[in-house]
């Protein structure tokens, strides 16, 4: 009997995990990761097939780790820059090892709890507005190459925006789809299976310097508060019941290994985010049985469908990329500017957000924080 009962609770258990709300929620992210997934083929020209292999392992591996939707993300900061101007692959995998460096060795000495209560949240709020004026000047410029088609898909986007649980980045992909099938750019030779060729890639030392110095510095920074503060916090919230070991240190080294690893074969930088979870969370994802349905599709993608995947995101429409990334910034902004307790800081917030505009993120991120210890010192106790 008492065998049949574990058989029972195991059953359960994989109804449960591998149900279809578990299969809907393994969507649930992919409005923010299509538009960097687009952005990363057709503008820098990574391979689909390294991309998604590091992706599908790591949510698989990382969902059997954690029975909880904690998926990965592409590194925003790194990939706003990247895209708007254009970067070389190597360029982006050294940056992501980088920064794979950082987050093993504060994983290992265990001292994030104390550096993430020493940002202020000022200077993270200028990154991520700078970070929205940044790559809605780069949306800006590929939806005017193509605004008639941009124009239609910022339609769809607005028309769609209250509805949370309508996968509308998937429309926006099959609208895509189907223009170049009209056009002719995809015929029947790309729905074959095969299989692909992932070269191997070796991150320098001078891309490793420059890309950490020009975006690493800033996406830290960003991590350390969307990462070890709201995704821990997150958690608590909707899992109350669930007794998880994942803290500050453990995330820094999961996302120290991913970016130690994934750049060999051309993976795109990764991190945790709380945005991730919470969009699993609402479209249905309760276990790791989400992230492992979510991994299987992109392995199944990356390793038999890489030539579909490299024709798509190549030729893809500019104008729906354009309106994709457009809504994307609209978004990054709309989170840097939400519940600001003192009004008096926004003019501290945008000026921070210039510098990353028309500087550098970092630079932006030093101005930012100069202007916040003025700040602090002769203005904030009137």
């Amino acid at each position: 009997m008492r065998y049949i009962s574990e058989i029972e609770n195991f059953k359960e258990k994989a109804a449960r995990k591998f149900s279809l709300n578990e299969l809907s929620g393994a969507f649930g992210d992919w409005g923010t990761l299509v538009p960097f997934l687009i952005g990363y083929v057709s503008l820098v020209k990574l391979n689909p097939a390294g991309i998604f292999l590091c992706l599908g392992l790591t949510n698989i591996v990382l969902g059997i780790r954690y029975n909880l939707p904690l998926p990965v993300q592409p590194q925003k900061t790194i990939g706003t820059i990247a895209l708007s101007q254009k970067w070389t692959p190597n360029k982006v995998i050294s940056t992501g090892f980088s920064t794979g460096i950082v987050w093993f060795i504060l994983g290992a000495t265990k001292i994030l709890d104390k550096i993430t209560k020493k940002v202020p949240k000022l200077s993270v709020r200028g990154i991520q507005l700078g970070l929205s004026f940044i790559l809605g000047w780069s949306a800006l410029l590929l939806f005017i190459n193509d605004y008639i088609i941009g124009t239609i898909a910022l339609i769809i986007i607005i028309l769609f925006i209250r509805w949370e649980k309508v996968p509308t980045a998937i429309f926006l992909v099959i609208l895509g789809v189907c223009i170049m099938i009209f056009s002719g750019i995809l015929t029947i030779d790309v729905l074959a299976f095969n299989i692909p060729h992932i070269p191997f890639h070796l991150p320098t030392i001078e891309n490793i310097i420059i890309g950490f110095l020009v975006a690493g510095i800033g996406q830290l920074i960003l991590t350390l508060t969307n990462v070890m503060i709201a995704t821990i916090a997150l958690i608590k919230e909707l899992f109350p019941e669930v007794k998880s070991d994942i803290n500050s240190n453990n995330l820094a080294s999961n996302m120290g290994v991913i970016n130690l690893v994934s750049p060999f074969f051309g993976g795109m930088p990764l991190c945790h985010g709380s945005g991730g979870l919470a969009a699993q969370y609402a479209f249905g994802a309760r276990t790791g049985g989400s992230m492992i349905f979510e991994g299987t599709i992109e392995l199944v993608l990356g390793l038999f469908f890489s030539d579909l995947l490299f024709t798509i995101f190549i030729y893809f429409p500019e104008g729906i990329l354009g309106a994709m990334l457009i809504f994307t910034s609209f978004t990054l902004g709309k989170v840097a500017l939400k519940k600001i307790e003192d009004w008096k800081t926004i003019p501290l917030i945008i000026i921070s957000a210039l510098g990353c505009f028309f500087l550098n993120i970092t630079i932006g991120f030093i101005i930012g924080l100069l202007f916040y210890l003025i700040y602090k010192k002769y203005f904030k106790s009137e």
